[in-house]
């Protein structure tokens, strides 16, 4: 099966009226066609591509905020695998996510965006667009390729182990992807592999408030080193040298 691609005017009509939609959107029911068809009168608003994809069933769970968080792992590997054969490039094609959040994944959309919401906000209905670059890592289908493919790594023996690591803790997430930081895929694998190694000895790299520090950091340092060009072990000294100035303590300190 081949992936279709929406045009963009469709686009277009979609995101100026998002609001004028809501009610649509929470349904999750397959509204998109017969609107664009019949209500705007577009006979033809969606392309076939030339990429091979295999529609699959994502995991959708109720609950807490928290509760359903957990299920972005399994389904980031979900949505790699069944568009492997999508490249990079191809990958931050507003047109693509928008089809799939509208009309493939729009039960998991309204699940995973809409949940227990009496008031939605342009912010989370933004999601099922990816008009930027921003926009993508933040596009609810978008999001769990992109978490894929650059944690994807075939030498381990788990091939998302990073992947599952990377999405254990929301706030690694947000702060090495959603601040534009994880688009070099072997930095972030290097560091995402240094910062699990060393999760133990120093507990404390993982509240919220030091990995959001670990960002501005790397965001600061590099504009003065070309932190993409670093070796692993290079990346590990850089780690390091991060925690000695951040002053967090390791295990054993804390319970002296």
């Amino acid at each position: 099966m081949n992936l279709n691609y929406m045009k963009e005017d469709a686009v277009a009509q979609l995101r100026e009226n998002m609001m004028s939609n809501i009610d649509s959107y929470k349904s999750a029911q397959d509204w998109v066609g017969s609107y664009l068809t019949d209500d705007v009168g577009m006979a033809n608003w969606f392309l076939e591509s030339r990429i091979s994809y295999q529609k699959v069933k994502l995991e959708i769970v109720e609950g807490s905020n928290r509760e359903i968080s957990k299920t972005d792992a399994e389904n980031a590997k979900r949505i790699h695998k069944s568009l492997r054969s999508l490249s990079p490039t191809q990958a931050v094609d507003a047109r693509i996510w928008t089809y799939l959040t509208h009309c493939v994944y729009q039960e998991y959309m309204a699940s995973r965006w809409l949940n227990n919401k009496d008031d939605v906000s342009k912010g989370t209905i933004e999601r099922y667009f990816a008009n930027t670059n921003r926009e993508v890592i933040r596009n609810g289908i978008a999001r769990l390729w992109w978490y894929g493919y650059l944690t994807y790594d075939i030498t381990r023996e788990d091939p998302y182990e990073l992947t599952d690591f990377l999405l254990s803790n929301q706030n690694i997430a947000q702060a090495l992807l959603e601040r534009n930081l994880g688009n070099n895929k072997q930095w972030l694998i290097n560091m995402l592999d240094v910062i699990k190694k060393y999760r133990d000895d120093y507990p404390g790299i993982l509240i919220s408030q030091n990995i959001k520090a670990l960002a501005k950091y790397i965001n600061y340092t590099g504009g003065v080193i070309v932190l993409d060009c670093l070796s692993k072990d290079a990346i590990e000294t850089f780690f390091l040298e991060w925690i000695k100035k951040k002053g967090i303590e390791k295990a054993e300190e804390i319970l002296v």
